[in-house]
């Protein structure tokens, strides 16, 4: 009997990944509507400190309050969430080539950020995580034909 594959073949859906992408978008929506965080927590029915929170991805969100950021600001504020819903959707059937480039990108971003000291210090990985993710999830798959193959 062969033993049971417990996550498949099934791309990485990371926390940290969907708190990123409402992170940006919110920010970015705080940015071009002129808002401050207690603008954004009044909308969301939260706090100013929580509102900051969630605009720098250090916190989630529960679904009532990303419901009331939907109503609000619709696709603005869903938007990149959305488009990595979509890709984790796609990345389940990666192709080696793509795979390849996703492993790259991330050695790439990690060479231009040793590039000013020689190290790679904690924001440098913050502004690398999807990167650093998308590579996780293209190497798991390489690995997976492993587990296949045995």
């Amino acid at each position: 009997m062969t033993s049971p594959t417990i996550h498949g073949k099934r791309a990485v859906f990371s926390a940290s990944a969907v708190l990123d992408a409402i992170a940006s978008d919110l920010a970015l929506i705080k940015t071009q509507d002129k808002l401050t965080f207690a603008d954004i927590g009044a909308v969301l029915g939260r706090s100013e400190d929580q509102a900051a929170k969630y605009c720098d991805g250090s916190a989630a969100m529960d679904a009532v309050t990303f419901a009331r950021g939907k109503r609000e600001w619709g696709k603005r504020f869903t938007g990149s969430y959305d488009r990595l819903c979509e890709e984790t959707g796609r990345a389940n059937q990666l192709s080696d080539r793509s795979a390849t480039n996703k492993i790259l990108a991330a050695a790439f971003s990690l060479s231009l950020a040793l590039e000013d000291d020689g190290e790679i210090d904690l924001e440098e990985v913050r502004q690398n995580r999807g990167a650093l993710e998308n590579a996780r999830a293209a190497i798991d798959a390489q690995l997976a034909k492993l587990v296949r193959a045995a």
